[in-house]
């Protein structure tokens, strides 16, 4: 069975500053189709980056708010489906002060997301949506200025919420986390607000934060743990990898090196961040069965890069913008291609992955006398498909009853 898809996905931007070369792309049939409806429990989406979109721009918020009414509908249960913003929501600078001239523009951007949840079914089923904070949503900037950014959006937010869609900021403005909620017995969200860490908060305030991270994930026991952020685990995206012509010179390597750029995963308080996060799984003993982030604006899945991190590591950040994605050997799918992700959990208690992509990297329907861009717009959303799938974690297995004399 296929979802019918209709998403939201246009006027995607190639970011300038994006790795150069080929992206890799693995190709081939998917291994799974969509399951029926009722061989499944929860739907988890995930999307990050989609601050750019608008409902006049972009097919993939139209193909998402779509698959987002479909489960809703046939899981006929409260709750069942979720939808995960990753940060950097409202571009470029968050949801500045109502009384600012632009204020209406950074409204418009964030109630696009929020009418992914707005059909008479998401509504009537309590389908939510959590809003995790990016730097573009701290109005890339730090301490109060920032928070306020993030109280501007979360108000917003709680106005959606008044009028019936089940929308929140998650953690709250300003909280690093981590903030959990569990969308079934046997599978628990964890979401942290990492551009908090990159704050350089005090020593004091770090351990803090990654002795909740520890109790958080102890109490997880033994759930399935999602780990949500914006900024990923790792990426072979401009964040993530220095690669040949990747914005050249070795100024930018440097500049790196410093700390200058913190917001790539190897400048120093990432690398302290990383180090820190690692140990806590350590002393934990179980590492989350996925870290989704966004924050590099493409698709990939990819294996950990150290023993013991996370069992998966996804970025999945190509809601409104696109970067180019280096070849990498962690990667087990990569695209430059609009779209998102699906965490589908079986009622056998398997977890199924999916990515959910458009047939090209820009399928923007353009503006002009006389083009019909509805017509458009409905035929790219229909050209977004599952580009690849695989099952993150087994099926329960029955008990071994073959011992077990009968009774009599």
């Amino acid at each position: 069975m296929k979802a019918p898809f209709k998403g939201f996905l246009g006027g995607l931007l190639l970011a300038a500053g994006c790795v150069t070369g080929t992206p890799p792309e693995f190709r081939g049939d998917p291994p799974m189709d969509f399951p029926e409806p009722d061989a499944v429990d929860a739907v988890v989406f995930l999307i990050g980056d989609a601050g750019d979109a608008t409902p006049d721009n972009s097919p993939v918020l139209r193909r998402l708010a779509a698959d987002v009414e479909y489960w809703a509908e046939l899981l006929e249960r409260d709750s069942a489906v979720t939808v995960a913003f990753l940060g950097d929501n409202v571009y470029p600078v968050g949801v500045r002060d109502r009384g600012h001239p632009e204020f209406a523009a950074d409204s418009a951007r964030l109630w696009s997301q929020i009418g992914v949840l707005a059909g008479p079914f998401a509504r009537e089923r309590g389908a939510a949506g959590f809003f995790l904070a990016g730097n573009h949503d701290w109005g890339n900037t730090i301490g109060e200025m920032g928070v306020v950014r993030l109280q501007n959006q979360a108000a917003l937010l709680d106005s959606a919420r008044a009028d019936g869609i089940a929308v929140s900021m998650v953690p709250a403005p300003g909280d690093p986390g981590p903030w959990v909620n569990d969308v079934r017995s046997n599978v628990r969200l964890m979401a942290i607000d990492t551009h908090w860490f990159l704050q350089s908060p005090t020593a004091q305030a770090r351990n803090e934060f990654f002795l909740s991270v520890y109790e958080a994930m102890v109490a997880a026991e033994d759930r399935h743990l999602i780990m949500m952020a914006h900024h990923p685990y790792q990426s072979a995206g401009p964040h993530g990898l220095l690669t040949p012509g990747d914005q050249g010179l070795g100024l930018m390597y440097l500049m790196r090196r410093s700390g200058a750029l913190v917001q790539d995963l190897n400048s120093p308080i990432y690398d302290d961040f990383r180090r820190r996060l690692d140990g806590t799984f350590e002393q934990v003993g179980r590492p989350p069965l996925v870290f989704a982030a966004g924050h590099d604006h493409s698709l990939q899945v990819l294996d950990p890069d150290s023993e013991g991190g996370p069992e998966t590591v996804l970025v999945s950040g190509a809601g409104s913008k696109l970067t180019a994605v280096a070849d990498a050997p962690e990667l087990r799918y990569a695209a430059s291609r609009p779209g998102y992700m699906m965490l589908i959990f079986r009622s056998n208690e398997a977890v199924d992955l999916y990515v959910v992509a458009a047939p090209t990297a820009d399928p923007t329907c353009p503006e002009g006398e006389g083009f019909d861009r509805e017509s458009c717009m409905a035929e790219t959303t229909e050209g977004i498909s599952l580009v690849y799938a695989e099952r993150l974690a087994p099926e329960a297995s029955l008990p071994d009853t073959s011992a077990v004399s009968p009774r009599r």
